[in-house]
């Protein structure tokens, strides 16, 4: 496990790729729970008569403003995940770059 300190601030490498992970399989619980529970949000007409075919319009046009808000929702956890997986690798560039500084010289 790499801990770097400096100044009070903390990196733990392991801990964040980890967390990564976690967040694309939160992702991917979210996207298949969705998927899952879709087919129960469509609502069809109780009866013919006007009231009840407004009502299954407005609960169809609210179940796909879910839907949508899922979808990005799903989508933004899913850029965290990418996001702080870049962190890392930049982190370990940085790391990396930082280190040849200290190599000793040839002689």
């Amino acid at each position: 496990m790499s801990t770097n300190e400096f100044d009070g601030v903390r990196f733990d490498s392991a801990t964040a790729l980890a967390a990564a992970s976690q967040l694309d399989a939160l992702a991917d619980r979210l996207e298949n729970g969705m998927t899952i529970e879709q087919a129960k949000l469509s609502i069809a007409p109780a009866g013919s008569d006007e009231v009840s075919a407004r009502a299954a319009q407005t609960l169809n046009t609210v179940a796909a403003s879910f839907q949508q808000s899922g979808g990005s929702g799903v989508d933004e956890v899913r850029k965290l995940a990418a996001t702080l997986r870049a962190q890392f690798a930049t982190y370990g560039q940085v790391e990396e770059q930082s280190s040849l500084g200290f190599a000793a010289p040839a002689v």
